[in-house]
């Protein structure tokens, strides 16, 4: 293995010292933006302002990285970006995934599906399964680290994932896409297609109106859920969306609605072992999101209604049906042509069968102070009125500086955010391990660091500290939720480096060190890196590698799991004036053995072969 291991290396420098020799002229490069700190971004503030303007490090996947990633899921895209570690990526298909951003569960990273939020109130975070998502339906994802409660309410307090779909920028557009490949674990070579995944969607556009219908599947079965074992656990997804909107001069509309379904095996987990169990999810949305500009600024609407039901048959059978509304109004208002403000009221409501409803109203404004000399600051609060838990206060203090330095330019960043998280219907109210006297979550969050860019290549360097009080936490002793005795206090650095090597080779790096002031991350690591190696080999092929380590992490029960590497190595060619595009992807090509969480199934070497046709 070791043999194998410095051939790939030695290959890989091989590739990077001969592009660097023979640079390849007139080749759009997808992933370096030589305007790096002139790209615009939303999350921030609400407002579309640049990068350069922004207190915050905003992570842009667009488009074109989105199609790079043809054969994969929205939960391996999201695991290589810098300070995300996706818990649940690497193993079989449908395996519950744990998003750790700055140490963080899954309840404190808000999901927003076109801007609106997104979740299941009978899960144990109240979070979102993004396994009911078909990456190819997304047109580009924003990940807003750092707490961003004041903007946008609960679950806010370690990031905001902003998912936006495809809409119709065409007069028609019909897309086709075929996958194939093996998901199988470690020295198994690669023989059976034990994956399959297909997409269909049809758009257009007429006047003003625009439409677009769209269809997915999914289909694995190559893998058993448990470590070791014999029995292959299938997964199956299904996905429909529709929307129709109007962009209009002064107003605008969309309306989407969607359908997801999952049925997956499982194995038992106490004890670890085989068993013949199935689940079945569905997922249903409609939302509806408008904007309406007028003299000085805009109005928009933000609405939606979900509903999940889930049904798990195992030795203790149950069921859950749940249902999560809300309704957001943001009025973005222009002061001055260097200040502005955005104020905002939210009504959300959630509950599943056997719990309470429960409601919270919050009403927040923000003020944007945008400098010509390069100071730009952020200010903000909400106002929180929870159902149970009465009054609450956030606020955010956001200050940036940018300015030129030795041919670069440079943006220096601090910030203070508190956050405010309500309990879970299911911490609260579930017959096992509920607890009706737990207390809310509140976070404190600190930034300091700095981006810069330069012709061909930025980076960007941020300090953090995250501090929980009183954390929501299992007990261990009683079986049941309850609030930690003492705080949690997680701290730690985000390095991220993008160069255009040449002009036919880009390279990303980002590092992230997580540490737990006191105590230990529980299945988190304290090192993480991610590397991107991209090779435009012609006007319509690339090839590139992709690098992963993740630290030693400790599991509940104190057992410590070992770092790993993990390299993947992809190929894409367009064809026919690039409407048909063939991706070819090798994953974990060095078929390393590691456990991502212990007691499941990790994915050894695997291939999907992929072909999208578009006209």
């Amino acid at each position: 293995m070791k043999l194998m291991q410095v051939s790939v290396l030695t290959l890989f420098l091989g590739c990077v010292t001969f592009l660097q020799a023979q640079e390849i002229e007139s080749i759009d490069s997808l992933t370096t933006k030589t305007n790096y700190l002139d790209e615009i971004v939303l999350s921030d503030t609400r407002l579309p302002i640049k990068r350069s303007q922004s207190g915050k490090t905003i992570i842009r996947i667009d488009e074109k990285q989105i199609k790079q990633f043809n054969g994969r899921n929205l939960s391996e895209l999201l695991a290589i970006q810098a300070g995300v570690v996706v818990l649940g990526s690497r193993s079989i298909s449908g395996q519950n995934l744990r998003i750790g951003i700055r140490g963080s569960t899954n309840n404190q990273v808000l999901i927003l599906l076109d801007g609106v939020r997104v979740s299941d109130p009978s899960r144990i975070s109240n979070d979102f399964d993004l396994n009911f998502l078909n990456l190819q339906d997304i047109a580009s994802v924003e990940i807003l680290k750092g707490g961003a409660s004041t903007l946008y309410g609960s679950a806010a307090a370690a990031a905001v994932v902003n998912i936006t779909t495809k809409k119709n920028v065409e007069v028609n557009r019909f897309r086709l896409g075929l996958t194939t490949g093996t998901e199988q674990t470690q020295n198994q070579g690669l023989k059976n297609l034990s994956y399959q995944s297909g997409d269909l969607n049809y758009s257009g556009k007429s006047a003003n109106l625009n439409y677009s219908i769209g269809a997915s599947s999914l289909f694995s079965n190559g893998l058993s859920a448990v470590d070791n074992g014999t029995e292959k656990d299938a997964f199956l997804r299904y996905t429909l969306n529709a929307q129709i909107g109007v962009n209009g001069e002064s107003f605008s509309w969309k309306l989407l609605a969607s359908k997801a379904g999952i049925e997956n095996d499982y194995d038992n987990i106490f004890p670890v072992e085989d068993a013949d169990f199935v689940a079945f999810s569905y997922f249903e949305t409609i939302s509806l999101t408008s904007s309406y500009n007028y003299s000085n600024g805009s109005v928009s609407l933000n609405a939606g209604y979900q509903t999940t039901d889930r049904e798990y048959r195992d030795n203790y059978p149950s069921s859950y049906a749940a249902v999560n509304a809300s309704v957001e109004v943001v009025n973005k208002l222009t002061l001055s042509n260097q200040l502005y403000s955005v104020q905002g009221v939210l009504y959300q409501e959630g509950s599943y069968e056997g719990t309470p409803v429960t409601h919270q109203k919050d009403v927040f404004a923000n003020l944007v102070y945008l400098s010509p000399s390069g100071f730009n600051a952020t200010i903000g609060a909400r106002a929180i009125d929870h159902q149970s838990f009465g009054s609450n206060f956030t606020y955010n203090i956001n200050p940036s500086y940018a300015f030129s330095l030795y041919h670069s330019k440079v943006k220096v960043m601090g910030s203070i955010s508190s956050a405010f998280i309500a309990p879970s219907l299911f911490q609260l109210y579930d017959t096992f391990s509920g607890n009706a006297d737990l207390l809310p979550e509140e976070t404190l969050s600190y930034e300091l660091g700095a981006e810069w860019a330069k012709e061909k290549g930025n980076g960007s360097l941020v300090f953090f500290k995250r501090k929980e009080d009183p954390k929501i936490i299992y007990d261990m002793n009683t079986y049941a939720y309850a609030n930690a005795v003492s705080n949690v206090v997680y701290q730690g650095v985000e390095f991220t480096y993008v160069k255009q090597l040449t002009s036919a080779l880009d390279f990303q790096l980002n590092y992230t060190f997580t540490e737990l002031k006191e105590g230990k991350l529980f299945r988190l690591p304290k090192h993480a890196i991610n590397s991107t190696l991209t090779m435009y080999l012609g006007e319509n092929d690339n090839m590139g590698f992709v690098y992963a380590y993740r630290g030693k992490r400790e599991e509940v029960n104190q057992l410590e799991l070992a770092a790993y590497s993990l390299m993947d190595l992809r190929y894409a060619k367009e064809f026919y004036e690039n409407k048909l595009t063939a991706s070819l992807w090798i994953t974990n090509l060095l078929d390393t053995d590691f456990i991502e969480l212990n007691g499941f199934t990790t994915k050894g070497r695997n291939f999907r072969l992929g072909l999208t046709y578009q006209f």
